[in-house]
């Protein structure tokens, strides 16, 4: 699939792990009825690019709802219907459209199916004139039962002449679908959800494309701020970070972007990441004093500021055991003491990847109010690669463990190489 296809099951796990608002849900707004039944009417022109069967209109869908918003923004901005239309398909494809337009590329499909019924129309009405002249010469009339027979059996078409007739006008037709349709969805259900790998696919194509626009186009900041909360949902935190730099660059003033990019550095808790949260945090309540999120933020950083034991790091696997990953594989990253008992002092689970995947474990996530990272000078940090989602380790898990390290090591890197037996 195209990354212009965006979306979909997508936003069933877009609401982002890192407290993202609600903005809109599918029922329009009554603030200004007039504008929102303008945006619902251009709504149900738009395909909504996550459940692909319903339109933007219809959808619950958060990318839905971005849409909407983008609808919303640009009838703000004096655009009409058209213009609307043209910038959607020029940004997501002629797929985001309901109705494709009839051009060069599509002319074939739209008028295809037509043709051929005209053609094989036209060859059958010219056959039955043959037949008709050839089975009644008035000159030579016979109306004995052996003549009127034969008359019958001259205008008759046999068995074979018929099947020959239905192949000439529906193996054409197959040919030319499975050329320009897509046969493939005549395998899948209904409403069948695209997988975690067509997701992923998706979201790495709509990545590239926006990577290959012309840098600076202010109109392309709702795109980045889409694509940042499609990669935060499958929990790729730093290139989420990374695309709502991008979209902060080109629109400095939102609020809301500002405080998602915070949430985001918080949690990956990188060299620097908490000093540039704070500043995100203050320049998004200066631009909304009441923000609820930036506040959220705020009130939390009191408290992290105190707690300066905690490691930082992220996890990776060798190249020889990452052909092993499948879909759906669970990472456990723990903390553990050197010696004593096995439960771990703090514990992290999230979805595998095959690329780096970046971590922080503190006193947040210990499993005892007793049992913390604080309370220990060394540590020990392990990665578990499980295909069974147990907290167990089970034989064949992937494993990792690093040293002794500080409780307050920073830029850690866990190499996941071994087998459990």
């Amino acid at each position: 699939m195209r990354w212009r296809h965006v979306c979909l099951w997508m936003a069933c796990v877009l609401s982002l792990h890192v407290g993202a608002q609600d903005r809109d849900t599918a029922s329009p707004a009554v603030a200004d009825p007039a504008l929102e039944a303008r945006v619902m009417a251009i709504g149900a022109e738009l395909r909504c690019l996550v459940c692909q069967n319903e339109t933007v209109a219809a959808s619950h869908a958060e990318l839905a709802v971005d849409l909407r918003g983008q609808i919303r923004e640009q009838l703000r901005a004096g655009r009409d219907e058209a213009e609307i239309l043209a910038f959607m398909s020029q940004r997501y494809g002629d797929f985001v459209l309901y109705r494709p337009p009839l051009k060069t590329s599509t002319v074939l499909l739209w008028l295809g199916p037509f043709a051929l019924l005209l053609l094989g129309g036209a060859v059958l009405v010219r056959h039955l004139r043959r037949r008709a002249a050839g089975a009644f010469d008035p000159g030579e009339r016979n109306d004995s039962p052996a003549g009127v027979a034969t008359a019958a059996a001259g205008g008759a078409y046999t068995a074979r002449q018929l099947t020959v007739g239905a192949l000439l006008l529906s193996v054409p037709a197959l040919v030319l679908y499975s050329v320009l349709g897509q046969p493939a969805s005549l395998l899948q259900p209904a409403n069948a959800a695209p997988t975690m790998a067509d997701v992923d696919g998706m979201v790495r194509q709509m990545e590239q494309a926006l990577r290959a626009r012309p840098a600076g186009n202010a109109a392309d900041a709702p795109a980045w701020d889409m694509l940042a909360r499609a990669q935060a949902s499958l929990q790729r935190y730093a290139q989420a970070a990374d695309s709502y730099a991008r979209a902060i660059e080109l629109a400095p003033d939102d609020a809301q972007r500002l405080a998602d990019r915070a949430d985001l550095l918080r949690l990956i808790n990188g060299p620097g990441g908490m000093q540039e949260a704070e500043r995100l945090v203050q320049r998004a309540l200066k631009i909304d004093p009441r923000h609820p999120k930036a506040l959220a933020l705020a009130a939390a950083q009191a408290p992290a500021a105190a707690t300066s034991a905690g490691i930082t790091g992220r996890v990776e696997i060798a190249p020889e055991l990452r052909t092993r990953l499948q879909p759906g594989d669970t990472l456990y990253i723990t903390a553990r003491t050197l010696q004593g008992p096995r439960l771990p002092l703090a514990v992290l689970r999230m979805s595998a990847s095959a690329e780096p995947v970046p971590f922080s474990l503190n006193d947040d996530q210990a499993m005892a109010p007793d049992h913390r990272i604080s309370d220990h000078a060394q540590v020990v940090v392990e990665a578990r690669i499980s295909r069974s989602g147990d907290a167990m380790p089970q034989a064949g898990d992937l494993v990792g463990r690093t040293g002794a390290i500080a409780n307050t090591e920073q830029g850690l890197r866990v190499l996941v190489a071994g087998v459990v037996p």
